[in-house]
């Protein structure tokens, strides 16, 4: 059991490695053999931790001081779970699109990293996976070698790192301060040190980084230009995983340092989440709406997990895990309507129930959990996160969610008109979706039995059966399609003006300096 943290880093990579060295037409058939016993070790030893609640190893037998060190939890072994089921289910999406080996090499590559991060126990560490996440998505995103998306690929590339270089200064701060960076060791020096200023900008610092790579605002615009140039594989992958890697960054600098300023991170959350529904609700671009989106469903998470106990924390955890499922699940589903009607303008795709009727049937699945319905995953953990917010908070919550249903009345057009039915063979991509639409009704019906058992907590029961809910949810839908008739149909002048902004790498160079000096002067000053 002490080696499985490691070979659940190493597995991948090392298939990923043969994979590219033989280029063999059987590639496809090693990735699915790297899953399947990525699976049954990950589940092996999910046995063992559910016993000892959580696990530490040291490698190279140093000292935790200046060692690298692995950790896993209940937190870190969800997410592994969660990311071994987004990328089985990426493999299956493009198992008949004849993807080069190449291709799969840095697929595997991204995973095993991934895998690493979600188990490192030391900051350093946790930097350079980080920037190899950033690394190799951005030569997935150019995959292709669109000429168009090489721009926006360095635009992504080097806006990310520029962010990570807060994150190095900070942790080089926390070191001096401390002698260490290993996580454990660090939260009992700091413990002990209290919250001085210097402590305190270390910590914004970090916090800056990682918001970058979450996409809060106001340094979120790398995220829709990642997003428009990427190809549908890859787009699930960041907004359903690689985005989360912020977020799990600021859970676990959270435990490290205890939670500062829930007020702050929770306002930042709140206007996150309402920034990024205004911008969805100005755009054409099917992928633009749904990259959006994600950065108005990565605030929630925010407003979640920004306070770090109670039904709060645990429902922005479950957004997180569900948001994964549903968020993918759409991006995939527009990666075939797009391939099959050659455009992403949503006013311009009609009929697509008629012509892919299997497909509008998980999209609309996908659009049932992001709205809410109850039996869909999002309606449980948005339930969660309401419920604990208390009168202020529901009713901008309220708020938010009537802007993602108006997005998704919009494109629900999609569905609607004369059709017919498509030659074209999706059934790979199909049953990808079809694992992705199934988890997001099990999550919804089962949630509670799930989380009592991976997680031992308990959380507020959620009745999917209430009338008041039912009505509720009718109620926001019936308004965002007055909404949508009577304003954004129409394409008012407003509206226009939202979708034409655009923010360049140097205005977004501003915008990061100008988060650091709040965050830092609210550290300092506050």
């Amino acid at each position: 059991m002490n080696h499985i943290p490691i070979f659940l880093i190493l597995i991948s990579i090392i298939f990923s490695l043969i994979i590219y060295l033989f280029h063999n037409k059987y590639a496809n058939y090693l990735a699915f053999i790297c899953q399947t016993i990525l699976i049954v070790s990950t589940i092996y030893y999910y046995q063992n931790l559910k016993i000892l609640g959580t696990h530490d190893i040291t490698i190279g037998g140093w000292s935790k001081t200046a060692g690298i060190a692995l950790h896993n939890d209940w937190l870190s072994i969800s997410l592994i779970f969660l990311t071994l089921f987004l990328f089985t289910a990426i493999l299956i999406y493009i198992w008949d699109k004849n993807i080069s080996t190449t291709f799969l090499f840095f697929l595997l590559f991204l995973e095993g990293i991934f895998l690493g991060l979600l188990q490192t126990s030391d900051l350093f560490s946790f930097f350079i996976f980080m920037e190899l996440i950033t690394i190799i998505s951005s030569i997935l995103i150019v995959f292709k070698k669109e000429g168009h998306s090489l721009k926006i690929v360095l635009y992504y590339l080097l806006f990310n790192s520029a962010g990570m270089m807060f994150y190095l200064l900070g942790i080089s701060f926390l070191y001096v301060l401390v002698g260490t960076l290993n996580m454990e060791l660090a939260t009992t020096a700091l413990a002990t040190l209290g919250t001085p200023i210097s402590v305190k900008a270390t910590y914004m610092l970090i916090m800056s980084a990682l918001a970058v790579k979450s996409a809060f605002f106001p340094v979120y615009n790398w995220l829709p230009k990642a997003h428009g140039a990427a190809p549908p594989a890859v787009s699930a992958l960041l907004s359903g995983l690689l985005v989360k890697s912020g977020l799990y960054g600021f859970i676990r600098i959270n435990q490290v340092f205890g939670i500062m300023y829930q007020e702050i991170f929770m306002i930042l959350g709140f206007t996150t989440a309402i920034v990024g529904v205004i911008f969805a609700l100005s755009q054409k671009d099917i992928k633009q709406i749904l990259a959006y989106h994600t950065i108005s469903q990565v605030g929630i998470m925010l407003i979640g997990i920004s306070q770090m106990e109670g039904n709060l924390f645990y429902g922005g955890i479950l957004h997180l895990i569900n948001h994964a499922m549903f968020k993918s699940l759409l991006f995939l589903g527009a990666g075939i309507i797009i391939s099959e009607y050659g455009t992403k303008n949503v006013y311009d795709i009609k009929g697509v129930f008629k012509r892919l009727p299997f497909t509008s049937i998980l999209m609309i699945i996908g659009m049932l959990s992001i709205t809410g319905s109850p039996f869909f995953n999002g309606f449980v953990s948005k339930s969660i996160i309401t419920y604990s917010l208390g009168t202020g908070g529901n009713y901008l919550f309220n708020v938010i969610n009537l802007g993602t249903a108006i997005s998704f009345v919009k494109m629900s057009h999609i569905f609607v008109g004369e059709g017919t039915l498509s030659k074209k063979s999706y059934l790979c991509s199909n049953i990808a979706m079809s694992f992705l639409a199934i988890m997001c009704i099990v999550l919804g019906s089962f949630a509670m039995p799930i989380v009592t058992s991976l997680w031992s907590v308990e959380l507020m029961k959620i009745k999917t059966l209430s009338p008041e809910k039912w009505f509720q949810y009718i109620a926001t839908v019936a308004c965002a399609a007055i909404i949508y008739r009577k304003i954004i149909k129409k394409d008012i002048f407003i509206i226009r003006k939202i979708r034409e902004t655009d923010m360049a790498f140097d205005t977004a160079n501003i915008a990061l300096i100008f988060l650091v000096f709040v965050l830092m002067g609210i550290g300092v000053f506050a």
